[in-house]
């Protein structure tokens, strides 16, 4: 369904839990979370801003612009508390949502998200277009419309995804199951808005805002260990200066993608459920 221009697929009925995708996928990416979870939740799949049937956030875009934008899904569909679900890049737009809008939270689930800083020259997250970020990321400051023309093409085609399932799958080591070849066939256009989403995600400071949420949060981290020794002690130092009373940091084997692993379903399941007893 298209609401406000906002994209949802909304599975299940009970009570909301929102899930908000990483970069270059739709909301799709949290079908097998939904389909995991217990009767009595009704989870809204949504596609982010400029990307999948989402309209995108014209010119510039703020972390208190990417609250409203959640926000607007959540008026219009009359949630007046809910449970929200962000991987990577959605991570940033959930704890958008949650500093803006504490009142509304039940609970807040980061997948991979928020303990990090995506540095200087994110590579592992845009590939070789991380190395010439910082000069974008000027350039689109003053340049922002012909600057995401031209970006936009640079970002992988959604044409062929064969390879890019293959390549996926290689380097996240897992299998390719019924989900994640959906993830692969539903991929979007990177349209010319999403850019300026793009661009806020490469300039803001997750960890500090993560260090500012007052709602009940879940940080599920991956540990990268035996696949990415660089990236593994970079999570592990990030998880260890996390200090926050109300985030609660659970670490899963693997890499960046944790929504596909069988403990991460454990714990969500188990979080939007607890008391505050649990841990």
């Amino acid at each position: 369904m298209s609401l406000n221009k906002i994209h949802a697929e909304i599975i299940g009925e009970g009570k909301p839990v929102l899930f908000l995708p990483s970069a270059d996928f739709t909301g799709n990416q949290g079908q097998q979370l939904a389909d995991q979870l217990e009767e009595g939740y009704a989870v809204h799949l949504l596609d982010l801003p400029g990307l999948g049937q989402s309209d995108g956030i014209e010119k510039s875009i703020s972390v208190k612009k990417l609250a409203e934008w959640v926000k607007s899904y959540a008026d219009a569909q009359r949630l007046e508390r809910l449970s929200i679900i962000g991987h990577s890049l959605g991570g940033l737009a959930a704890i958008s949502f949650a500093l803006h809008n504490p009142e509304k939270i039940d609970k807040l689930i980061l997948l991979d998200a928020g303990h990090k800083a995506l540095g200087t020259f994110p590579v592992s997250e845009f590939g070789v277009l991380g190395l010439v970020l910082p000069f974008i990321s000027l350039v689109h400051r003053f340049f922002p419309a012909p600057t995401n023309g031209r970006l936009a093409k640079l970002f992988r085609s959604p044409n062929d995804t064969r390879e890019l399932l293959h390549r996926f799958c290689e380097t996240h080591q897992t299998d390719p199951n019924q989900y994640i070849k959906q993830m692969f066939d539903n991929m979007p256009t990177i349209s010319d808005a999403a850019i300026n989403l793009y661009m806020l995600y490469y300039r803001t400071n997750l960890p500090k805002l993560t260090h500012e949420l007052k709602v009940s949060t879940l940080l599920i981290w991956a540990d990268f260990a035996g696949i990415d020794e660089k990236e593994a002690i970079r999570s592990q130092k990030a998880a260890e200066a996390m200090h926050n009373e109300h985030v609660l940091l659970k670490k899963v084997s693997g890499t960046h993608f944790v929504q596909f692993r069988e403990d991460t379903h454990q714990y969500i399941a188990a979080y939007l459920k607890r008391n505050a007893s649990y841990a």
